[in-house]
């Protein structure tokens, strides 16, 4: 597989390309979703005003999130486009009441989303894979 990550960081979040790298690959070895071509992926990191607009418009939600995720997976296919967007202020928000650093949030939240490009929806096995991986951030 070969893995591309754009990042385009809006909201000035203080974590390194290097960092979300390392969770979106994590959680893809854990999901045990194989496939042979590339995966491109864009990860938007926004504000809450912004996040809230796209939800609205693709979600029909008028109301601010943690993370948005769309692509274009489907079993057996060689090649995805992925997209995620991130609001790093509402992650920051919930770092704060959980009681964790904002990188171990983010890593709940990247990998929350990533799953979601991987054809996952919200489950016990979804959950508990985004533990494994937030785990190993501090």
């Amino acid at each position: 597989m070969k893995f591309n990550l754009e990042i385009n960081n809006q909201a000035k979040a203080p974590l390194s390309k290097k960092y979300f790298e390392k969770v979106i690959l994590e959680t893809i070895k854990l999901s045990k979703v194989r496939f042979s071509g590339k995966l491109d992926l864009s990860l938007a990191i926004v504000s809450e005003a912004e996040i809230k607009k796209i939800n609205r418009i693709y979600r029909k939600k008028n109301k601010v999130t943690d993370v948005l995720s769309f692509s274009d997976y489907k079993k057996g296919k060689k090649d995805i486009f992925s997209e995620l967007i991130v609001c790093y202020d509402y992650v920051k928000k919930s770092s704060e009441i959980s009681g964790v650093s904002v990188k171990k949030e983010m890593a709940y939240v990247v990998s929350h989303g990533t799953l979601h490009c991987l054809g996952f929806r919200h489950s016990r096995a979804m959950y508990k894979l985004q533990d494994v991986v937030c785990k190993l951030f501090k």
